[in-house]
């Protein structure tokens, strides 16, 4: 099967959850079908990448849109100065954090664009289009009608918009942008011949929001090779990059309101957290505790970087699949977490990973870890072993493969 992928993220290298649900994905299925993959080239999605990726996957042919005309593009232009403008000047202001949400980061939708894209699919002969990622909902009105399509939803903005404002001073203006950009998304996914989701509650969701768009779930899978528990080396981990949203929101949380409950330098001298990820460093991290923290940045292997340490994911909005939950239950470590950060993933508190909401819980659920060493290894085990049961890469390939199946016999 011919199979075009429409992506805002090129899915290499692995330094984002999205960037890592694509790949491995794509990864099983190139085995099978013949993958062609147009992507927008910019910071993210650089052409060293792609030739690095085109050595790992000689088979995949990729369509680079070339930064240089989206430059073309006056509106795609002022959005990324404005945007870089503000994130300098006022980063953390309420008005800032409310036009993060509500006018989200632009993608270059131009008409520009979508002749490339016609071209590109004409090339191709695809049998099936799949598009990939919420910048590129929009693109559904402009796709062919004559080839079968499906959107791969990694994440419900309106959910992840509602939980974020939910957060903020907001008027009765921001309210009524909110409800517009909804209405948008219901009405988008509805145009699609088929819609994926990672989690059975964000399917859940959409349906209950009125998405009459056949809806299925397919999990995300990871790369990380089951890995051995080891006993805890007195490290805290978080893996995320600070572009995304939530994980900013998350890690300021934790170093401003959850860390500062306890007492490191008398308690935990040598516990350090390392955050793992593009985008951090130690001066942009607002943190009001004694606890050490070092960024490591972009790693290329995971597991030899987090291997004895204590996994934190204190998510508190999004939607969608946390991809570090799966990959702290591949390589052995106990997670500590919230509601929102488990969300669509069977892990059971207390039986497979540790889940705390308000700062105090989450001090106290992070001591009790640090403290008893039958309860880490316990959590690491059981949830690597619903890792195996349930997240494998050949049953979450077959998932996908089905979907395809049935909308080209339509």
């Amino acid at each position: 099967m011919n199979i075009t992928i429409i992506t805002t993220v090129l899915p290499y290298p692995l330094n984002s959850g999205g960037a890592q649900a694509q790949y491995n994905i794509i990864d099983l299925l190139r085995k099978k079908h013949r993958i062609t993959m147009i992507f927008s080239e910019n910071g993210y999605n650089s052409l060293h990448a792609m030739k690095q990726l085109q050595q790992l996957w000689p088979e995949v042919t990729f369509k680079p849109y070339c930064f240089t005309e989206q430059l073309k593009s006056f509106k795609f232009l002022r959005s990324k100065v404005e945007r870089a403008v503000k994130l300098k000047l006022m980063p953390h202001s309420n008005a800032f954090q409310i036009e993060r949400i509500l006018k989200p980061y632009g993608y270059d939708l131009s008409t520009r664009f979508v002749a490339f894209l016609h071209r590109t699919i004409a090339e191709s002969h695809p049998d099936v289009i799949q598009v990939e990622f919420y910048p590129m909902l929009d693109l559904v009105y402009s796709l062919p009608k004559d080839i079968p399509n499906v959107f791969v939803h990694h994440e419900i903005r309106f959910v992840r918009n509602k939980r974020m404002l939910g957060n903020l001073k907001v008027n009765n203006r921001n309210i009524a942008e909110f409800n517009k950009l909804k209405e948008c998304e219901i009405k988008a996914l509805n145009r699609f011949d088929h819609v994926i989701t990672l989690t059975s509650i964000d399917r859940n969701i959409l349906i209950q929001e009125g998405v009459t768009t056949p809806v299925t779930v397919s999990p995300a899978a990871i790369s990380s090779d089951v890995e051995p528990y080891e006993e805890w080396n007195d490290k805290l981990t978080f893996l995320g990059g600070r572009g995304h949203i939530p994980n900013e929101e998350g890690m300021q949380w934790f170093l401003s309101q959850v860390a500062p409950l306890i007492n490191w330098k008398t308690d935990y001298p040598k516990v350090m957290l390392h955050i793992i990820g593009n985008g951090w460093s130690e001066a942009n991290l607002d943190n009001l505790s004694s606890l050490p923290v070092h960024c490591h940045g972009f790693v290329e292997r995971l597991a030899p970087a987090v291997k004895g340490s204590i996994m934190i994911v204190p998510i508190l909005t999004g939607s969608g699949m946390r991809m570090k939950i799966l990959e702290g239950a591949a390589l052995g470590l106990p997670v500590i977490t919230t509601s929102v950060g488990v969300e669509g993933l069977d892990f059971p508190d207390k039986e497979a990973c540790l889940i705390a909401n308000s700062p105090k819980e989450f001090a106290q659920a992070l001591v009790n870890l640090m403290r008893d060493r039958v309860l880490r290894k316990q959590l690491a085990t059981q949830a690597q072993h619903i890792f195996e049961r349930k997240y494998s890469k050949k049953a979450l390939a077959e998932k996908r493969n089905n979907v395809y199946k049935e909308i080209t016999s339509k």
